[in-house]
């Protein structure tokens, strides 16, 4: 969901909702840190931050080390809201939207990746709706950020690499099923570097989970007898991060010389081909010409295999590792739109669903089908003394889309673009697809 109401009430512009929007992520930071954590260059936060103090909507604080900026308490920002909103209903339904946010604000839980409520043949691909429908609903099951590569693209990158307990992760998975969910998705940092991950890989089993998705950088697949004992403790399918069939170029993105391991990932699951497969390409600056090739090599893979495979092709999310490394890997949209369509007409054409992520609508017209985007929806489920509870909002936040967008026909299922995104290009590259 896109606010509206609030920050038109507000007289915010998109460039200054976005810092507000922003802001809801921390609590009070100096200046030197919003940038960052607001994904905003920080030459703009110096811009912005007088003109919300300005407005009250942001308070500075004096320090002995500088000032300290954060929002106004989220009643205060609905109060002054109030006085302006044009529509009562619209505006009570984003402003109880908008508490839920702050009251999760650092409350444990979980990502729940659901499948879509679209359910029109007509606007699906078979082999991709068998697949999402035999995967989802599920969770994003973290076992910890330890991982054996530092992507340059990485979400992660910034954290210390950790491992969380197993007592830590079996609580996860019991809130998931008191929930009913029967399907985990186990992610990392790398998960089969848990000490544990074959003992709580057997507990999600026990417990009731049906699907145990393992997504890896694939590098400890290639290690003879690995993957076979993965299966054996219930693994029953496993998503391969790999971005390019170029050697050089992926030990530039990943950091580490570990092509050939990763190669050999996709031949240890082909034989287990009762696991569905799935790959994830993440797109930057440094990969985007070689979209084409990667479709050939997947489209190879898929001809010598007897599982369903669904690769994608992910735009780079402007987070952590990406958003320091943002100049030399975060491209224009439209500067790679190109070998983008290449890619997928490839892949088609040889009979491989490949699809997409991150990419608003109007710059692939006439391929919706293939977003992946229309096959699934994210949550956060977070537990607490008045239940357990389902949240959209603040995943949706991540997401933005310009004022044009507003007349677009595909403006209900396009998730536009990031909103570190659109801090540092804005949204000229969105045009708005017409039609009834």
């Amino acid at each position: 969901m896109e606010f509206q109401c609030i920050p038109d009430a507000l007289g915010l512009n998109p460039e200054q909702w976005s810092l507000v929007a922003g802001f809801l992520g921390f609590r009070e930071e100096p200046e030197s840190r919003v940038g960052y954590l607001a994904r905003m260059p920080q030459e703009r936060v110096a811009v912005l931050l007088p003109q919300l103090v300005g407005l009250g909507i942001v308070r500075r604080r004096e320090t002995a080390q500088g000032p300290w900026y954060g929002l106004i308490p989220v009643e205060e920002l609905l109060a002054k809201a109030a006085l302006a909103a044009e529509d009562p209903d619209v505006f009570e339904m984003e402003a109880n939207l908008l508490r839920r946010v702050v009251e999760g604000f650092g409350t444990p839980g979980l990502t729940v990746i659901s499948s879509s409520e679209d359910r029109d043949p007509a606007r699906r691909i078979p082999e991709i709706t068998k697949y999402a429908d035999t995967l989802m609903p599920y969770i994003d099951l973290r076992l910890g950020t330890r991982c054996n590569l530092n992507c340059t693209y990485c979400l992660l990158g910034h954290e210390n690499r950790t491992t969380r307990t197993t007592a830590e992760i079996v609580s996860d998975l019991m809130l998931g099923r008191r929930r009913n969910l029967q399907k985990v998705a186990l992610t990392g940092g790398e998960p089969t570097l848990h000490p544990e991950v074959l003992k709580i890989i057997t507990v999600a089993r026990t417990l009731g989970y049906r699907q145990v998705i393992l997504v890896t950088n694939g590098v400890t697949l290639s290690i003879p007898g690995v993957l076979d004992r993965l299966v054996e403790a219930g693994i029953t399918a496993v998503g391969i991060s790999f971005d390019t069939p170029d050697k050089e170029i992926a030990h530039e993105l990943w950091q580490s010389p570990v092509f050939d391991k990763v190669s050999l990932a996709f031949d240890a699951v082909a034989r287990h081909p009762q696991l569905l497969l799935g790959s994830i390409a993440v797109i930057t600056k440094k990969n985007a010409s070689q979209l084409p090739d990667l479709a050939n090599w997947w489209a190879d893979r898929n001809d010598a295999m007897e599982n369903l495979f669904v690769p994608n092709i992910d735009f780079v999310m402007p987070e952590e590792n990406a958003w320091l490394n943002r100049e030399e890997l975060l491209p224009k949209l439209t500067d790679v739109m190109e070998p983008v369509l290449k890619a997928l007409e490839i892949a088609h054409g040889r009979g491989l669903p490949l699809t997409f992520r991150g990419f608003p609508l109007c710059l692939l017209p006439g391929l919706e089908r293939y977003s992946y985007d229309r096959y699934m929806s994210i949550f956060r489920l977070t537990s607490s003394a008045e239940g357990d509870v389902f949240d959209k909002t603040s995943v949706d936040l991540l997401r933005t889309k310009g004022p044009q967008c507003r007349r677009c026909k595909l403006r209900r299922e396009c998730n536009g673009v990031s909103r570190g995104y659109a801090n540092l290009y804005g949204y000229e590259e969105l045009v708005p697809v017409r039609g009834a």
